[in-house]
């Protein structure tokens, strides 16, 4: 009866977080948040993927 029990919470759990997930894909973007690419030039962390550095080609980078 325990293991029954289980699986059923395990699969309502499993449900909701499904039905969370559609329904946050299918909110559309509040106005203005449609293009959050920063323009940072100022630090040089090239590992921070808002770095334009990312969306250079190489021939530009060398």
């Amino acid at each position: 009866m325990k293991i029954l029990l289980a699986i059923i919470f395990l699969l309502v759990m499993v449900s909701i977080y499904i039905g969370l997930y559609l329904l946050n894909k299918r909110t559309p973007l509040p106005e203005g948040c449609e293009d959050l690419k920063a323009d940072c030039e100022g630090c040089h962390d090239y590992s921070c993927t808002n770095n334009p550095a990312h969306y250079r080609k190489k021939e530009e980078l060398q």
